[in-house]
């Protein structure tokens, strides 16, 4: 069995850090808004409302996250409540897909496990239109996924957007073989590595406003930017973008969420300012709490774009560390590196044996899954 040409993957380089002269910035240790109640979500009068709560931490701690748990959390109309959400890991509250009237409106009712209940105001239910398309262009250094959507009775104005990514991804070499630490064996369908799937979530805030026009029409608005070495692009990509409509007052917080977390950076820049949510300590009006509730329906849609769609010119910036591979010629006798029961099926008198790192020849190193999504076509 001639093995020449073939991949085999067996051993981890690990690399070395390289050390640079830039000293590390620790900012100052303050408890000023440690613990602050953090509440994100949307009452779905459609679908399955999920809301999340959690409490902020001290920048310096190791610990990043701190989820609200054991709390109980009502939706509200102006009169009566409407349902119960139910914990189902710590800190995500959820109901079942509920149908409620958008004629209304609709709040919060949060009580903590220390006894402290928190308000949301009364918010109108907001019916977001349909996504028209998400589309991409081609830029100089990557590609820009865009939206584009209207609202014939020019009531909407407001909206904001989130999405979540998927891509298709393959390791730079094949490993044909495993290892399991004392002979070396030939992968089955069900140990290959080569092709695996990312995911990723939108972080920044993304919201638009049609205000100023005279038709409620967004045209080609970019959602998010697709580095062109970016192994995304190496297979195939999907993105699923999730449009909301928002209130004037909605839409006003999150803009200033996202000035003052995301464009400050100069001394052009908007200076930061005090954030005020919808969401209160009906005992302490005084006490901070970060978010905003709204109320109504959500529009979606996905696209998938191939790798043929993009300059062929633009390649996965980690295939450069993989551009070497180690070839070792054993003379037909491979025990210097690992035993083998029966060498002369895996090497033959004279062919090299090739080996590269986990993160050339594993794509699930890279933190991928070779488990392909339902959605996947």
């Amino acid at each position: 069995m001639k093995m020449a040409g073939k991949i085999l993957y067996i051993s981890t380089v690990t690399m070395g850090a390289l050390s640079g002269c830039i000293k590390p910035y620790m900012p100052p240790s303050t408890t000023a808004n440690a613990n602050v109640l953090v509440v994100d979500g949307l009452i779905n009068t459609a679908d399955s409302t999920i809301i999340l709560l959690s409490r902020t931490v001290i920048i310096t701690n190791k610990t990043t996250a701190n989820p609200e748990t054991k709390a109980t959390i009502t939706i509200e109309n102006a009169t009566s409540t409407v349902y119960t959400l139910t914990e189902t890991v710590k800190g995500t509250y959820v109901t079942p897909a509920l149908t409620l009237d958008n004629t209304q409106q609709y709040r919060l009712r949060i009580k903590t496990s220390n006894g402290q209940t928190y308000l949301s105001d009364l918010v109108p239910a907001r019916v977001t239109p349909p996504i028209d398309s998400v589309g991409s262009n081609v830029l100089p250094d990557g590609l820009q996924i865009y939206v584009n959507t209207h609202d014939a009775t020019n009531n909407t104005r407001y909206y904001k957007y989130k999405y979540q990514e998927t891509w298709q991804y393959r390791s730079a070499f094949n490993s044909y073989y495993v290892s399991n630490g004392l002979s070396l064996n030939l992968r089955t369908p069900a140990q290959y590595v080569q092709y695996c799937f990312g995911n990723d979530f939108s972080s920044n805030v993304i919201v638009n406003s049609t205000i100023t026009l005279s038709q409620d029409l967004v045209y080609q608005f970019p959602i998010a930017v697709i580095d062109s070495g970016s192994e995304k692009l190496e297979t195939k990509y999907s993105i699923l973008v999730t449009q909301q409509a928002l209130t004037s007052g909605a839409y006003t917080y999150w803009q200033d969420l996202k000035s003052d977390t995301e464009d400050l950076g100069t001394i052009f820049d908007a200076l930061p300012s005090q954030l005020f949510g919808n969401i209160h300590n009906i005992n302490n009006a005084a006490e901070p709490v970060i978010g905003y509730i709204s109320a109504g329906t959500l529009q979606k849609k996905r696209i998938f774009i191939t790798n043929a769609q993009v300059p062929q010119t633009w390649t996965a910036e980690y295939f450069a560390a993989c551009a070497s591979q180690i070839y070792l010629d054993y003379g037909g006798d491979p025990s210097f590196l690992i035993p083998l029961p029966n060498p002369d099926v895996y090497i033959q008198p004279g062919n090299p044996f090739v080996y590269t790192t986990d993160l050339c020849g594993d794509c699930t190193a890279q933190g991928g899954s070779v488990t392909q999504p339902s959605f996947w076509k």
